[in-house]
């Protein structure tokens, strides 16, 4: 399997493993709020139930109060009748006494038999054994339960019997089921009502009344794909995507680095062999270029012993730029890492500069130096090193051509404990971001007769020594060359 491949299978496990672990809490967190929110509604309708008990237990202790201090038949029957008014989900109230039989009675006196009462097999509160009884036929939809009391008065027993309308509690019900649906049934398993509508995709809790022989059922909608599995589906496909693309972004590099690298590995190829082939050549040519330079000289002690002849001068200057490039071809080919020595480098400014100081001069450019006062060394080659500081000034004095207040600054600073920097700044023309990208390639030069190859080797002399040369330019403030190179203990 291709590496690539690999990559991919992995960036899909890290991507599952993400998306499953995001998933788990997104999976908890709406669960947990699911939860509360079928737990507040299931209090608010136990709260809706505790009042209608409470409320019809409180006629129940005011009757208590009434029954021990009045006898008045019209008055207690207004009492009830006032009562099973102002409530509107009791329907009914009436009290029995020990003989069972209706001695007062919300809606008059003779409307209620004992028999209307026997109709309820089971009054609550209820047993959790009991079985929910009403005045229907069918208990598919009953609409009335029976709440009695025990009263005992004056060492006499009164049984205070409330018929509750159910469809008024179902309405009160409503007023809160609008996002949930709510089912009661009696225990035994009977539906009574439900309210509010189904959910597709839902979660339910249900429990039993302690003082009403019904179970209550809540459910809540609970979309678990749309808010856990699409979610984690999205987390997933995103991580993978970032993955993916970060994996596309480093496999790009590393293959224009892997890239870079071989065009890199063919140049330097190249250039070894350029430079080979440069030195050989420039060898076979300096030995003959040596004769004819000699016999040129002698040739003008014979005819031209007063050097008054331009044409002896022209040959001269010619000959020596040939020279020049061909030293130049040889430093090309040689290797560069012989005669290293702990060299002074102040020393070694000081010294080019007072060998090119009449030439500076001549063109009207000044120079200014500022070194350290104690000595910087570093382990490389003398000659190089000046061959280096030459080549760079010579830049500069063509720059500085038709430049007012020429001026060319060399600074050495001790960067910290193993590097020192050279910083070569002028004034001159500088020169354009596509000439400064192409300085320092091998061959390239903006001069008609230059050879292209100072900068070039200037540079890999320096690399050579484990330093680096850089070049900042502005065409109109000038040119600035920063050198750093590794130094050595004071010796």
């Amino acid at each position: 399997m291709k590496p690539f491949n690999k990559i991919i299978i992995l960036n899909i496990v890290i991507a599952l493993v993400v998306s499953l672990l995001i998933g788990a809490i997104i999976s908890r967190n709406y669960t947990n709020r699911v939860n509360q929110r079928l737990d507040t509604t299931k209090e608010i309708v136990n709260l809706k139930i505790g009042t209608f008990i409470n409320e019809s237990n409180s006629i129940s202790e005011s009757l208590t109060t009434i029954l021990s201090n009045s006898d008045d038949e019209k008055f207690i029957n207004q009492f009830l009748e006032d009562n099973h008014t102002r409530y509107s989900w009791i329907d009914h109230i009436y009290i029995l006494n020990d003989q069972k039989q209706v001695v007062y009675d919300s809606k008059g006196q003779d409307y209620t038999s004992i028999e209307d009462f026997k109709k309820y097999k089971y009054h609550f509160p209820f047993s959790q054994n009991s079985t929910l009884s009403s005045t229907e036929k069918t208990l598919k939809g009953p609409r009335t339960l029976l709440l009695t009391n025990q009263l005992k008065i004056k060492n006499k027993d009164y049984t205070v019997a409330a018929e509750i309308n159910m469809n008024a509690f179902k309405n009160e019900i409503k007023l809160i089921s609008k996002r949930f649906n709510i089912q009661v049934k009696g225990i035994d398993g009977t539906e009574i009502y439900q309210v509010g509508k189904e959910h597709q995709h839902s979660k339910t809790i249900t429990y039993l009344y302690n003082n009403l022989p019904v179970s209550i059922s809540i459910t809540g909608q609970y979309n678990f794909i749309s808010r856990i599995i699409l979610p984690s589906i999205f987390i997933f496909l995103i991580v993978f995507l970032l993955l993916t693309i970060l994996t596309l972004i480093f496999k790009s590099r590393s293959e224009r680095l892997e890239h870079e690298k071989l065009i890199e590995q063919a140049n330097n190829e190249k250039l070894r062999l350029i430079g080979t082939l440069a030195a050989n050549t420039a060898h076979e040519i300096k030995n003959p270029l040596t004769s004819i330079n000699g016999f040129v000289e002698l040739t003008r002690m014979k005819y031209d012993k007063e050097h008054q002849d331009k044409h002896f001068n022209i040959i001269s200057e010619e000959l020596d730029r040939i020279n020049n490039i061909v030293t130049q071809f040889l430093y090309l080919g040689k290797p560069t890492n012989l005669a290293y020595t702990n060299v002074d480098i102040s020393q070694t400014i000081e010294e080019v500069i007072q060998f090119l100081e009449y030439e500076l001069e001549q063109n009207n450019i000044n120079i200014t130096l500022t070194l350290p006062e104690e000595p910087i060394y570093a382990f490389i080659s003398e000659d190089q090193l000046k061959q280096i500081l030459i080549n760079l000034i010579q830049n500069s004095k063509d720059a500085l051509t038709d430049i007012d207040n020429a001026s060319i600054e060399i600074q050495l600073q001790n960067t910290n404990t193993k590097q020192a920097t050279i910083i070569f700044k002028d004034n001159g023309k500088g020169m354009s971001k596509e000439t400064q990208q192409k300085i320092f390639d091998p061959f390239f030069t903006t001069k008609e007769s230059g050879s292209g190859l100072g900068l070039y080797l200037s540079k890999k002399l320096i690399e050579d020594w484990e330093g680096k040369i850089s070049v900042f330019t502005n065409m109109s403030k000038g040119t600035t060359f920063i050198i750093t190179i590794p130094i050595v203990k004071s010796i």
